[in-house]
């Protein structure tokens, strides 16, 4: 079980870096909620049918039900979208190195409603490393992507926070969770929202149908969103909340790696700087303290 564990912990890691790649080459001409709607509607039904084929039975009580209203309207709607909008100006590894500030909210809120999982001098110094970090991709922010870059950054940093919550939520009720079911649900129920504020905003939009981009939908729902959520809920019920919060760290390092080769896309120095203190302190306050 353990060798398994790690397979498809590195397997999620790297499918979410090259995430990053293929959201930017569908953001250059697909609509953001036309994006959305079409991403999660796909994978909710891939979801729904690997549920029904396991035979598995959910009895959700008041407690799971929360769960699933957090992770359907946090992680699954508001966070892709900011993060979508967001990565409309930024250059495609600063959102994946953004995403690394997630263990430090989670640390953050876990040290208020975890009783065993409290900050410590490490963890505090990891936040002030991580903010450190975070002030020196904005004072370079104009240099990082095209467009509103700042706002960019302000969007997917509201995302992450408003993403460390149901993490947090889900580890304080303690009992496992079917990751078939909750993904399949809240999916289903985000890319219904989706659909609707395509309805209403982008009725008039085109929708192209190169082979760029429809390989690119095709990445993003399946290997970027059916995969790796998939594995990333399940993994709650074998490890620690802090330790499934290290997936923040690899795909940043994964995503720069594919930008620069395949979208010729580079970092100042100082933004390398803050991008390298941002998962130092990440790694400082998720990695486990010696007694």
């Amino acid at each position: 079980m353990r060798t398994k564990i790690y397979l498809l912990y590195a397997l999620m890691c790297i499918l979410w870096g090259f995430t990053w790649m293929y959201l930017k080459i569908s953001l250059a001409q697909m609509p953001i909620f036309i994006g959305l709607a079409t991403r999660f509607l796909l994978a909710g039904l891939v979801f729904w049918v690997l549920f029904f084929l396991k035979g598995e039975k959910v009895h959700l009580n008041s407690k799971l039900k929360n769960v699933y209203i957090l992770f359907t309207l946090f992680n699954f709607s508001l966070c892709y979208y900011l993060t979508y909008w967001g990565a409309k100006f930024v250059f495609s590894n600063l959102g994946a190195i953004i995403w690394s500030l997630l263990p430090i909210c989670v640390a953050f809120m876990a040290h208020f409603c975890i009783p065993n999982d409290r900050l410590n001098l490490k963890k505090f110094f990891g936040m002030l490393t991580g903010l450190v970090g975070t002030i020196l991709l904005f004072s370079k922010g104009k240099l990082l992507g095209e467009g509103q870059t700042t706002f960019g950054i302000i969007a997917i940093l509201i995302s992450v926070v408003l993403a460390a919550w149901p993490n947090v939520y889900l580890k304080m009720q303690k009992t496992t969770i079917n990751s078939y079911h909750l993904n399949a649900f809240g999916m289903t129920i985000s890319g219904l929202l989706f659909l609707i504020f395509a309805l209403i905003f982008e009725r008039s939009a085109s929708i192209p149908l190169d082979s760029s981009n429809i390989f690119a939908i095709f990445f993003l729902t399946i290997p970027g969103t059916v995969v790796t959520w998939g594995i990333y809920i399940w993994l709650f019920n074998y490890i620690p909340v802090t330790q499934i919060s290290y997936t923040a760290f690899y795909p940043p390092i994964i995503a720069t790696f594919v930008g620069w080769v395949f979208l010729g896309e580079s970092l100042p120095m100082i933004a390398i700087w803050g991008s390298v203190l941002i998962i130092l302190g990440g790694y400082l306050v998720s990695s486990p303290s010696k007694p």
